[in-house]
């Protein structure tokens, strides 16, 4: 299933046992552009100063119809889990302490998005002894961005700066952002919503605060519309994605 960064924001978080607040964000591996946590809204059960982040190995369903993403844990396994300072990013070090908490297995130790795994939801077994210890140090660092901070980014082409990042399109079943969306009202009057895949982006420049892609503005302008409507249809995701690869 394919949903946007701006419905899984909005959607109410439930463990085995009770409901336990909202996704206030998303963190995503700017290499392999793939979902590593949800950032938990914890202002009604946690102390302000916390950040509680929720892996996708956790997650048993999303359900678009209730607007709910289900955990396979209990609200007490999640508010004892290890948190850190809520203007901290989430390091190695600590992903590393949290996935022992949990018993899962690192996504980083293998090839690839989830390790040896196709699907985070394989990682629920830890890793063994040596497993660990060829994962630290050679993969001591990560590449971990929140997509409500890339919101609003201006998108750089070859040529000038044409509109800027609105959403991300993120599949469910691996996690991958499959697509980012273009809005060009900023730019262009009656503006559009245009596709860009995460292969065109050459860079996100975190201090200019815009993202350079490997298109010029022509190219860029000339992208497919992106109808929010259908946003949860796979089919009309992989139409767009092949209609793109035709061009």
């Amino acid at each position: 299933m394919i949903i946007s960064s701006k419905q899984l924001t909005q959607y109410s978080i439930h463990a085995t046992d009770d409901k336990i607040g909202g996704v206030k964000d998303i963190l995503f591996d700017d290499e392999t552009y793939t979902t590593r946590y949800l950032v938990a809204d914890t202002n009604t059960w946690l102390p302000l100063s916390r950040k509680v982040v929720i892996s996708p190995v956790s997650v048993s369903q999303v359900d678009v119809e209730e607007e709910s993403v289900h955990v396979d844990m209990t609200v007490d396994t999640l508010k004892n889990s290890p948190s850190i300072d809520e203007h901290k990013p989430v390091s190695r070090e600590y992903e590393e302490h949290l996935f022992k908490y949990f018993g899962y297995g690192y996504y980083w130790i293998g090839p690839g998005a989830w390790g040896e795994y196709a699907h985070p939801n394989e990682l629920v077994t830890s890793p063994t002894d040596e497993e660990a210890e060829s994962a630290l140090p050679s993969n001591s660092t990560n590449h971990l961005r929140a997509c409500g901070e890339i919101d609003g980014y201006e998108v750089a082409t070859t040529d000038d700066k044409v509109g800027h990042i609105s959403d991300f399109l993120i599949d469910t079943k691996t996690w991958q952002l499959v697509m980012l969306v273009v809005d060009t009202n900023n730019w262009l009057p009656g503006g559009k919503h245009l596709a860009l895949l995460p292969s065109d982006i050459k860079e996100i420049d975190w201090a200019a605060h815009h993202v350079a892609v490997n298109l010029s503005h022509d190219d860029l302008v000339q992208r497919p519309e992106v109808d929010n409507d259908k946003l949860g249809d796979g089919h009309y995701i992989a139409a767009l994605i092949a209609q793109i690869a035709e061009t």
